[in-house]
C-alpha cells in the first residue's frame, strides 16, 4: 500500500542524485537547461517548487511537474501552469504512496504517448517521489530537483535516467518500510486483495 521512510535513510538524501548546478535561482536554472538539451533524450520531470518555477521562468517547460504549493514545507508559492493538465494526488510526509507510483506512471506513460506536459499536485509532500520518478522513467529521460543547502551549496539537480541509477534508486526503496495500510485522519488506503 505504501512505503515509508525509515529514520536510518533519512540522511540519505542529503546528497545530490545527478549533475549539481549551484548559484541562485535563474543562474542554476540556466545552467540546467543547457545541460538537459545536451543529455536529454526522453521526457524531462521536475519535482518541486522552487525547482519548477525557476525552469519555467527560464521558458523551460518539463514534461511532467511534481509540486505541493509549499517551499520548506510552509511557505505558500504560485506556478503558472496554464499549458498543463492538472492532476490531484495525495502522498504524506516521509511516504511514498502506490497510489502515488500509480499516478506518477500514468503520467508518464501518458506524456510518452501524447507529447503533453501534466502537473501532478500533491496534497502532503512531494520530496520522496524523486524515487518513482526515477524507477518509472524511459532511459534517457532526465529528472530534475531542487538541492537544499544542507550538505552542499544551494542549487538545481538533473538526474539523467540510466540502468544503473534505476539499480540504486530500487535498492534504495528496497529499505523503506512496507505498509499494506496507510490510515491518518482523513486517508485511509489498503492494499486490495
Amino acid at each position: 500500500m505504501g512505503y515509508k521512510l525509515p529514520v536510518t535513510l533519512r540522511n540519505s538524501f542529503r546528497a545530490p542524485i545527478g549533475e549539481l548546478f549551484i548559484g541562485d535561482h535563474s543562474i542554476s536554472a540556466k545552467n540546467a537547461i543547457e545541460y538537459i538539451k545536451k543529455i536529454n533524450r526522453g521526457l524531462t520531470i521536475a519535482i518541486g517548487d522552487v525547482c519548477a518555477k525557476s525552469l519555467l521562468n527560464q521558458g523551460f517547460h518539463p514534461n511532467i511537474i511534481v509540486f505541493d504549493e509549499k517551499t520548506q514545507r510552509t511557505k505558500k508559492i504560485s506556478l503558472d501552469l496554464k499549458q498543463y493538465s492538472l492532476k490531484d494526488v495525495y502522498n504524506p510526509k516521509e511516504w511514498i504512496l502506490e497510489s502515488t507510483i500509480h499516478e506518477i506512471k500514468n503520467a508518464i506513460a501518458f506524456c510518452t504517448s501524447n507529447k503533453c506536459r501534466i502537473a501532478v499536485r500533491i496534497d502532503g509532500e512531494e520530496d520522496l517521489l524523486i524515487i518513482p520518478a526515477i524507477i518509472s522513467l524511459p532511459l534517457g529521460s532526465v529528472v530534475i530537483y531542487g538541492q537544499p543547502p544542507v550538505t552542499t551549496e544551494e542549487g538545481i539537480v538533473v538526474a539523467l535516467i540510466t540502468s544503473s541509477l534505476k539499480n540504486i534508486i530500487q535498492d534504495i526503496l528496497k529499505k523503506f518500510e512496507f505498509h499494506e495500510e496507510y490510515i491518518d485522519g482523513n486517508h485511509h488506503y489498503r492494499r486490495k486483495t
